[in-house]
């Protein structure tokens, strides 16, 4: 039941780092902080299997079949035998990092040549987050996006979080993909 949100949250993790560049005007470094952060995901499954063979070094435990025992403790064979199991992760992770490593570099490439040429940048619709907001404004977006009432989406939204594991990083990712409404747009509230 947990594995699908599980293993989607995975798969779009790279996928979700190319949004946010592509949805905010992120400055060269931020694209560049965003790539290394891709780049890190999908290495990370290896580098977690790396530290548990050094932990059963260390400690001295042995592996019999897949599981470390150790002579000190049982609950750090466990431990290492799941860091030793990480990089299996790496069937999602290195997919869902390669797109978004190629997700930020077209991102990248086209805010240079824009900033290059100097061509005027054709205006788009963009969905703000509201100041006037419960938690982060997203479900004010989203109703502005989809013209429907505020209190549905936030009642859909919380009945989704309750019932969809992992429907909160959905909820976050959404956060941090739409920018926060400018002052001058503000209505009064009232």
């Amino acid at each position: 039941m947990i594995y699908l949100p599980l293993i989607s949250i995975l798969l779009l993790v790279g996928p979700a780092l190319a949004a946010i560049s592509i949805t905010r005007s992120l400055t060269t470094r931020g694209h560049l902080v965003l790539l290394s952060i891709c780049i890190l995901y999908g290495i990370f499954p290896f580098l977690v299997t790396w530290g548990g063979m050094g932990l059963a070094e260390r400690f001295g435990c042995s592996a019999e079949a897949v599981r470390f025992i150790c002579p000190s403790s049982s609950w750090l064979g466990d431990v290492i035998s799941g860091m030793f199991m990480a990089h299996w992760l790496a069937i999602f992770a290195i997919p869902s990092a390669i797109f978004g490593a190629i997700g930020l570099l077209i991102s990248l490439i086209l805010k240079v040549k824009r900033s290059d040429t100097n061509t005027p940048i054709i205006p788009r619709v963009i969905f703000y987050r509201s100041r006037h907001k419960v938690f982060a404004g997203v479900c004010y977006a989203l109703s502005q996006l989809w013209n429907l009432p505020i209190m549905g989406v936030r009642i859909v939204t919380v009945i989704l979080a309750i019932v969809i594991p992992g429907f909160i990083f959905l909820y976050f990712w959404c956060w941090l993909a739409f920018p926060i409404e400018l002052r001058s747009q503000q209505q009064p509230v009232g």
